[in-house]
């Protein structure tokens, strides 16, 4: 505000130059033309300003969100690894049962006791809230890089609810696929913490369902140590964009 009331200031001088009666034609001239030199520098350095400070400003949202965005990465990349691990006696169960039925060797006690795991589930989910109030609010066109923008915009709007959609069809298709194929058969309810599968493990559907399940199961698995190397691909992107563009070492901040 000080700025224009200064430019405002020199504009009424420059029509007082050309006004004053006390001075010659090329005085007024002279001081007119010093007046408007003088508006011209003040508006050139007030928008160079203005500029600099919106500019400043953006940059700060942009580090702010990759910051931010490195550390959900991060959260996301912990949860996959603990989906994995704790889902692995799960795709154990299911390996075992596959090899019993390719080696023509069922060991009863085996898939009977721990058939709780034909109905147990991991559901992955991830939080994108920041991702996508950065992306409503405008803000994606501050990030210059496009590589990594491109990136990280896979990462939000295609691979991870990929795999969270995988989950869910995964585990909503296995459930009602017991129900018809085994859960009608036995009269048990997996987490009844003993179904008699051995007894009905050959009949082709139920067969197919152990063979069909324990592939997507081993698929969503591979997919989810997939998902992992990418996040850490982005990762050291985002390191490398924090350091080269804001002089920002994310390795002082740990």
């Amino acid at each position: 505000m000080a700025e224009e009331e200064k430019i405002i200031a020199h504009a009424k001088q420059a029509v007082h130059a050309l006004t004053n009666k006390n001075k010659k034609w090329k005085e007024k001239i002279q001081d007119f033309l010093l007046e408007i030199l003088i508006i011209i520098i003040a508006v050139s350095i007030t928008l160079w300003f203005h500029n600099w400070n919106d500019e400043k400003h953006d940059k700060e949202i942009e580090k702010n969100f990759l910051i931010g965005t490195r550390n959900d990465l991060a959260e996301i990349d912990s949860n996959l690894f603990a989906d994995i691990q704790d889902f692995q006696p799960t795709i154990d169960y299911y390996d075992s049962a596959i090899t019993e039925l390719d080696s023509n060797r069922i060991n009863s006690k085996y898939l009977d006791t721990n058939s709780g795991f034909l109905l147990n589930t991991e559901y992955f989910n991830f939080d994108n809230s920041r991702f996508e109030s950065f992306k409503s609010s405008g803000y994606l066109r501050l990030i210059e890089n496009q590589k990594l923008l491109s990136n990280i915009t896979r990462l939000y709007i295609t691979t991870l609810p990929f795999t969270a959609n995988n989950d869910a069809n995964l585990f909503d298709s296995r459930r009602i696929d017991y129900k018809n194929f085994i859960g009608n058969k036995t009269g048990k309810y997996a987490f009844d913490g003993f179904v008699p599968i051995d007894k009905i493990i050959r009949q082709p559907e139920v067969e197919y369902h152990i063979r069909f399940y324990g592939s997507w199961l081993n698929e969503a698995k591979r997919h989810k140590k997939e998902l992992m190397k990418d996040i850490e691909t982005v990762t050291k992107e985002i390191d490398t964009e924090l350091k080269d563009r804001f002089d920002y070492d994310v390795s002082d901040k740990k």
